[in-house]
């Protein structure tokens, strides 16, 4: 939690809890449980406590005392291209803003909260879109903030094909100004067009950390390239641990990396759950390699660019 962030699409991090439970592959590698272990936490899964944080509120009292310094930097130049006008605050990088393991005084508190402060733009990512409308009329709630929006996690194509419906059902039904997608672990070829016309961000990324999944270059270029035609504003946030590398040698459609020194393949068109073990001699050499080199190193450049757009609604 902190008034900058490392977060490529994002200004601040507020956090009015800590701790969640895992709901879908995407969560399997969670960046903000290993964090909590590491620094000997225990507030992650099934019936487990979270943590409440003291000062969320405060901190967010002075992102919204400095917004109009903000504003004017921003006008001046003095701000670095890729920030808006309005300062983008994500809430709960490392929970779920509705988690209904959550005390619902806490959910309360921190509705009330982003509610108050209408001067900063509020990005609000869950992975719980059936409990959306649930939580809210618990605390009698049946209109969203206009200076907030909402972004669900996705990480394969039956994530979207469940939850995406569900997204546009809320945004018509609450009001919510702007929806978006965070597909980050991206883990499989995703299909969009069907709702893209009523989507209004997507985010993409592979997944970091000591046990990360590799992600084939091509299901990031496909969402790319579908939210080009229709028009939506996409920003790919990294590659995550593994770096691709051209192969001019084969015309092999998966993607080959090495685990534990020995091949693995993913398929173009199968997504990581296709995943399968073949040796180097059964096959065509592959059409990409995948390098583990950090997250740093691997970088966010796709096709030779940075891809950064955002919804008209934060920019």
């Amino acid at each position: 939690m902190g008034e900058t962030s490392a977060i490529g699409w994002t200004d601040s991090t507020v956090n009015f809890w800590w701790g969640c439970t895992p709901v879908g592959p995407g969560c399997e590698h969670c960046y903000a449980e290993s964090w909590d272990r590491r620094t000997g936490g225990a507030h992650f899964g099934l019936g487990v406590a979270r943590r409440k944080i003291r000062g969320a509120t405060a901190l967010m009292h002075r992102l919204d005392k400095g917004a109009a310094d903000w504003s004017a930097d921003y006008e001046l130049g003095l701000l670095p291209p890729e920030c808006g006008p309005r300062r983008r605050v994500f809430v709960q990088s490392m929970s779920d803003l509705f988690d209904r393991e959550v005390p619902l005084d806490w959910f309360r508190e921190a509705w009330e909260t982003i509610e108050a402060f209408d001067r900063l733009d509020v990005q609000i990512v869950s992975k719980r879109i059936s409990a959306v409308a649930k939580r809210l009329a618990a605390i009698g709630r049946t209109t969203w903030p206009k200076h907030a929006g909402l972004i669900i996690t996705v990480c394969n194509q039956a994530e979207a094909a469940r939850d995406v419906p569900r997204l546009l059902a809320l945004k018509a039904k609450l009001g919510i100004p702007w929806v978006g997608l965070s597909i980050e672990p991206m883990l499989g070829p995703i299909d969009l067009t069907p709702w893209l016309d009523r989507i209004d961000w997507v985010i993409c990324g592979g997944e970091s950390g000591p046990h990360a999944r590799p992600m084939h270059p091509d299901w990031a270029r496909s969402l790319r390239d579908q939210c080009v035609a229709a028009g939506v504003p996409f920003f790919f946030n990294q590659w995550g641990e593994w770096s691709p590398e051209d192969e001019t040698s084969g015309v092999h459609p998966d993607a080959c990396y090495l685990d534990s020194g020995k091949p693995r393949w993913i398929g173009r068109t199968a997504g990581y759950d296709g995943a399968f073990a073949r040796s180097a001699d059964e096959a065509a050499p592959p059409h990409v390699f995948l390098r583990r080199v950090g997250k740093n190193a691997a970088g966010r450049i796709l096709d030779g660019r940075t891809h950064d757009a955002f919804p008209a609604s934060t920019a």
